[in-house]
């Protein structure tokens, strides 16, 4: 992971790929979605269950990343 996290929002649609809920930008990019930020102490998917009832649809996420995550993850 990267040291700086910048504010992201994107676009995209909602899926679940393996153990990961994703978010798929209309130009194939993807991001994973985080519901916590990294330097928290729970795993990675802790809360990520919130993500589910989007799956399927498209959404805006906002958040911040490093790259290839979104950590924080707010799905409207």
């Amino acid at each position: 992971m990267s040291n700086s996290l910048k504010e992201i929002t994107v676009t995209g649609l909602m899926s679940k790929i393996r153990d990961y809920y994703m978010v798929t930008m209309d130009n194939g990019t993807e991001y994973k979605l985080s519901a916590i930020m990294p330097w928290e102490a729970v795993s990675p998917d802790f809360d990520s269950g919130k993500f589910a009832a989007v799956l399927g649809k498209r959404v805006t996420v906002s958040g911040v990343t490093d790259g290839t995550t979104i950590w924080g993850a707010d799905v409207v």
